[in-house]
């Protein structure tokens, strides 16, 4: 049965000489993979690689087989269409990061709408922004909200925030913990109200140190997760 969804695209690999699987972030099915058949063959389609672009905001119509992981993509319609997310350097590199790390973490196939509005909404925001250099890390943070594993704020200043447990404290709870300026540079955004041109990560060390320590975080309280390779590629392109 054709089936029709918004779906957000994470990456496509390579499948048998002329098909590819993509990886896609849909409104009404969560996480989904698609084989497009005949898209890296000479002949004429209705779907070119060039319309893959990670993070790009589609509408898309596909065969939803539920007995198949698989579903065949029939279809797709651009329907957000970016004016600077794949012509920017930096911001190339950004979205790269960003769909990786999604597709890393979205990895369960069960439907949230909110969560796809607000992928959505702050792409669109970005896209439309000149002030990104805080984006990827304030997106992240923000996500964990919609995963259910956001750090708990408080008012009172403390020496460290304990990974394992996701709580700020002076004294140390497990041996997972980070202190130092990264512990108030967390405690500064998560006290505001969120807004992506907040400027409190003001240097690179500052943006390193904080992506480094999220990745930390994701890895002990998301299932699966290991550290994007895009990291490193991230963190030099801002150095």
């Amino acid at each position: 049965m054709l089936t029709n969804s918004e779906a957000i695209i994470l990456g496509y690999i390579n499948y048998s000489e002329t098909s590819v699987i993509l990886k896609a972030y849909t409104k009404d099915f969560g996480f989904k993979s698609f084989i497009i058949k005949g898209i890296r063959s000479k002949k004429k389609k209705k779907i070119t690689l060039g319309q893959l672009q990670a993070l790009t905001i589609l509408d898309i119509e596909f065969n939803n087989s539920r007995n198949n992981s698989l579903s065949y993509l029939k279809n797709i319609k651009i329907i957000e269409p970016f004016s600077t997310v794949n012509n920017e350097i930096i911001k190339i590199n950004i979205s790269l990061f960003l769909a990786e790390f999604l597709s890393k973490t979205l990895k369960v196939d069960l439907k949230n709408k909110p969560l796809f509005e607000f992928i959505k909404q702050s792409l669109l925001w970005f896209d439309n922004s000149d002030k990104i250099s805080n984006f990827h890390l304030l997106f992240v943070i923000k996500l964990s909200y919609y995963l259910g594993i956001m750090p708990k704020h408080s008012e009172n200043d403390y020496l460290y925030f304990d990974i394992e447990n996701g709580v700020f404290t002076n004294t140390p709870i497990s041996k997972n913990y980070v202190e130092g300026r990264v512990v108030k540079d967390l405690q500064n955004i998560l006290g505001i109200k969120f807004d992506y041109n907040n400027n409190i990560l003001t240097n690179i060390n500052q943006r390193k140190d904080m992506l480094n320590f999220l990745i930390l975080y994701y890895e002990f309280h998301v299932p699966g997760f290991k550290r994007p390779k895009s990291v490193d590629i991230l963190n030099e392109i801002f150095s």
